[in-house]
């Protein structure tokens, strides 16, 4: 009887949203009059269907949508991690909906592994088609699900000045493997073609382009305690064990400015390899393990450049062990940073 009333539920829910005039109208992410493209990204969320802990999460991506106003939120891995996952999906949405906010997700390794939960094929099918939300399956024919491009447009015209790429980053390997996947060898081969397709596209230039999954890669361990990273480092990064060679093939393809992660709960640092920014979001989640503050990344992006600033915003303090879940009411830019110039300036100091 539970099964049944769930399931006339979920499709009530569905129903409602898919009646929306806006289902059918898929967003186009374009830089404003200013030149600018605002990103919020909200990471290990850990939402829990049906718990005021859970709602509490929501209630902090909500004060941060409506105070930012961004162009784009991106939610990059471990979003729903519990038993009704789709209807965790549906009221979870509801937040970017109601603002009337194009949305972007990739998975985390946590997202499809509880039982009576959904896998990830599930998890997009349920969430391509909502209102704002611009996530895609991606190629069939190559691992993982959630592998895509965004185009960012010009504020006025069709024109492409920046690319934003979506990557599965897996889940767990075989045995004696090591603890986390890595993005596999056809998913590395579908991201160089696509970027040299596109840089053909625009007189063989590269595109300015950000990349957005979940789990670190390896490369995040070699910018810990350099004088040009900035933020909290207060956990060892748990990347796969074995590397596939994704930050080569970005650094080769000269398109990708940085990349944006989540999965490490007391990290938020940012900081640069070889000219590309390897950076973690900041934890947004009530229900999840970390005690450096719940939060969000704010990414801004410049049109005709190879440019953007980011910053960390703490919303509340929390420690989920005491149960504790205390307003900073503060709003102001943590770890500030400009790509390049913060990363380039204070290199050349270092070498004077």
């Amino acid at each position: 009887m539970k099964k049944i009333i769930g399931f006339l539920f979920f499709m009530a829910i569905f129903s409602l949203l898919s009646n929306s005039q806006e289902i059918s109208i898929k967003p186009v992410l374009r830089f404003n009059q200013n030149g600018k493209f605002k990103i919020v990204q909200f990471t290990d969320i850990h939402f829990q269907y049906d718990s005021f802990r859970s709602d509490s999460a929501l209630m902090l991506m909500k004060t941060v949508i409506e105070k930012e106003e961004p162009d784009l939120v991106v939610l990059t891995g471990d979003v729903v991690t519990s038993e009704n996952a789709s209807r965790g999906w549906l009221s979870l949405s509801k937040i970017m909906i109601d603002a009337q906010v194009p949305w972007a997700v990739v998975t985390g390794n946590h997202d499809p592994e509880f039982k009576n939960g959904i896998t990830k094929k599930e998890i997009m099918e349920t969430i391509v088609e909502l209102p704002y939300n611009l996530t895609e399956r991606g190629p069939e024919d190559i691992s993982g699900e959630g592998n895509y491009i965004l185009e960012v447009k010009s504020s006025e015209s069709n024109k492409i000045p920046a690319l934003l790429y979506f990557i599965d980053s897996q889940m767990y390997p075989e045995k004696d493997l090591g603890t986390y996947d890595w993005i596999q060898f056809d998913q590395i081969a579908w991201y160089r073609e696509q970027s040299n397709a596109y840089s053909i596209k625009n007189d063989f230039n590269p595109y300015p382009a950000l990349a957005f999954f979940h789990i670190p890669l390896p490369e995040y361990k070699e910018i810990i305690g350099q004088k040009t990273t900035y933020g909290i480092m207060k956990e060892k990064v748990c990347s796969p064990d074995l590397n596939s060679g994704m930050y080569t093939s970005m650094l080769e393809c000269k398109d990708v400015m940085g990349m944006f992660v989540g999965h490490d709960h007391d990290n938020n640092y940012i900081g640069c390899l070889r000219g590309i920014c390897l950076a973690y979001g900041n934890v947004t989640g009530r229900e999840c393990y970390g005690k450096i503050g719940r939060g969000a990344r704010v990414i801004e992006l410049y049109e005709g450049a190879r440019k953007f600033d980011t910053w960390i915003l703490k919303l509340y303090n929390c420690d989920r062990d005491k149960d504790l879940w205390e307003p900073t009411n503060d709003y102001q830019k943590k770890f500030f940073v400009i790509y390049p110039d913060s990363f380039e300036v204070d290199a050349r100091k270092e070498n004077e």
